[in-house]
């Protein structure tokens, strides 16, 4: 050091020389690197500096830029800041002497990336960022300027404007398409509740009219049937052989036609069911069904007492449905049913001991309720319907088909609880 001023090595940046000047150096120094350097004016980073007072002696071409102004270097109304005019990041005015400029000279605390806005002469004006540190005299600490690196954050906070929108519409999109998602749900599960409801009253409306036909069948044709029968005994009685014979065929026919007018009002609803009940429907229908198919079948009914009309009905429409998949497709020689009530939940199972439903089949059936026919889910809307459950399951030695509901609304005991059948 010699006459009071710093002696810099030749490692020392511009930047290091600026902060360590002595307050007399200050400005002939400024002078002294814009006559013989540019390379702050090619930063493409705004800088400029002031002196203790505030009055600006030195700024690069990017501060006039972004100023929208060239002011005079040293002109006491020119303070603190070249800029015409200063508001704050929220869009409010700043004097002059609130200025970030203005607090580092007063407190000497450095400011580091604080946002200001800077108002042009044109109107227009430009966000930018501020990098603030005092400059202090080496020998006593004192500030004697400080320096102000700025940068536009004009294209930043564009794109962070068209973000926010970007955003927005994204959220506004994704509300409207939730809503939209959530309406269309809503009218898919109307649907579906529609459509359940449609396929309860179609499926009762097929059990009424089957009963009606059954009824029909048995109160109407099986009564002309067995008067045709025995006008034709009264024929044998009164002719010869030759006739005898022709009766003969004729009442062949006869009883093969009431018989098979028997079994098919039988198949459509059985009058035992509305007569004496599930068990002893189940029963006789079991043991028709062996006959016919050759398939035997073992069956436990573990019923106490009579249970709803509804209740009944469906419980036989599953064992009907059961028994016509296991002679159709399982190929099983077999088959045992199991039926019980435990406290108040009524449940079915149907076995057979067949070549089972492929699992590929069934998974299909239980995540989308195709792939099976409408056997099952006949059988699974009618359960669905009244809130019972429904489960298949199956393997290469068989299927097992089980149903539960509750039993409820006790009426009369049964009067016979029948035989099993082999």
């Amino acid at each position: 050091m010699s006459d009071g001023k710093l002696k810099y090595r030749e490692s020392q940046t511009p930047l290091q020389k600026l902060t360590e000047t002595p307050l007399s150096d200050l400005h002939a120094y400024l002078l002294a690197l814009d006559q013989r350097s540019d390379i702050l004016n090619l930063l493409p980073m705004a800088a400029y500096v002031v002196q203790a007072d505030g009055v600006v002696i030195w700024y690069n071409a990017r501060a006039a830029e972004l100023w929208g102004r060239k002011p005079a270097i040293g002109d006491t109304d020119e303070r603190f800041c070249g800029a015409h005019t200063l508001y704050h990041a929220d869009g409010s005015h700043m004097a002059h002497g609130d200025t970030p400029v203005a607090l580092a000279l007063s407190t000497g605390v450095c400011c580091h990336e604080e946002e200001v806005i800077i108002g042009r002469p044109d109107g227009s004006r430009v966000h930018v960022s501020v990098h603030i540190d005092p400059i202090r005299n080496p020998r006593d600490g004192q500030i004697i300027g400080v320096v102000n690196f700025f940068s536009d954050l004009t294209e930043r906070k564009r794109q962070e404007a068209e973000r926010e929108y970007l955003l927005r519409e994204a959220e506004t999109r994704s509300a409207e398409l939730q809503k939209a998602r959530e309406e269309l749900e809503s009218k898919i599960e109307q649907r579906t509740i529609a459509l359940r409801h449609l396929s309860s009253q179609l499926m009762h409306v097929q059990d009424e009219e089957r009963r009606r036909i059954a009824r029909e069948l048995h109160d109407s044709v099986g009564q002309y049937l067995a008067a045709l029968g025995m006008s034709v005994t009264r024929l044998e009685k009164a002719k010869g052989s030759t006739a005898s014979t022709i009766l003969t065929e004729c009442r062949q026919l006869l009883d093969r036609c009431m018989n098979e007018t028997r079994t098919l009002s039988h198949l459509l609803h059985p009058p035992l069911l509305d007569e004496a009940g599930f068990e002893s429907a189940a029963r006789m229908y079991v043991e028709e069904f062996a006959r016919r198919s050759g398939i035997a079948v073992d069956i436990s009914l573990d019923l106490p007492y009579r249970l709803p009309a509804d209740t009944e009905v469906l419980l036989f429409r599953v064992l009907q449905e059961s028994l016509t998949n296991i002679h159709r497709h399982s190929g099983s020689s077999r088959a045992k049913i199991r039926a019980d009530i435990d406290g108040v939940v009524v449940s079915l199972e149907i076995r057979d001991y067949g070549h089972g439903i492929p699992q590929e089949v069934l998974d299909n059936f239980k995540t989308s309720g195709n792939g099976v026919g409408v056997g099952l889910t006949g059988i699974r809307e009618r359960l669905r319907e009244v809130d019972g459950k429904f489960d298949v399951s199956s393997t290469a030695e068989g299927t097992i088909l089980r149903v539960s509901l509750l039993a409820t609304n006790k009426r009369e005991p049964y009067r016979s609880s029948g035989a099993g059948v082999h």
